[in-house]
């Protein structure tokens, strides 16, 4: 086992990898545990946490995020269009679409990135229920560790 790998008690260690699930009911959806089950089952030092999020607390939270232990974030729907504003630069996607669904945190700077409508391209055929948590989690963990 390299020191990659998630420890047994899914403790996180300095190497983890750490990305917030921001949305205002985080706690209650299945995407982090999904990502975690996932990343886990992989043996990949990552772990996704989830952020019950205020409207009125968003752009502070994300503002401090620059100088947070995250690596990034996944943004629920609800805060796509909001966050849009408060990122650093943005992916083409995000120029063009005006939503932002997953922020990387790189050098203290919000780069803001578009990720379910590739997800849903590459894995939409895979799954019969659950499409867009199933495609979502599977490409979010191929973005993540670098495995196509």
């Amino acid at each position: 086992m390299g020191s990659t790998m998630m420890n047994n008690d899914n403790s996180i260690t300095v190497e983890t990898k750490l990305f917030g699930f921001i949305a205002q009911e985080a706690h209650s959806n299945r995407f982090s545990a999904s990502v975690n089950k996932l990343f886990k089952a992989n043996g990949v030092n990552a772990m996704v946490i989830p952020m019950n999020i205020r409207p009125d607390d968003l752009a502070f939270t994300i503002s401090q995020m620059r100088s947070s232990k995250l690596n990034g974030a996944v943004i629920s729907t609800e805060y796509q269009e909001e966050v849009f504003d408060l990122l650093d630069s943005r992916s083409s996607d995000v120029e063009a679409s005006g939503i932002c669904d997953l922020i990387r945190i790189e050098n203290k700077e919000l780069l803001g990135e578009l990720i379910m409508p590739a997800a849903l391209e590459k894995f939409a055929e895979l799954y019969n229920e659950d499409i867009a948590l199933q495609s979502l989690c599977h490409y979010f963990y191929e973005l993540t560790t670098g495995e196509k």
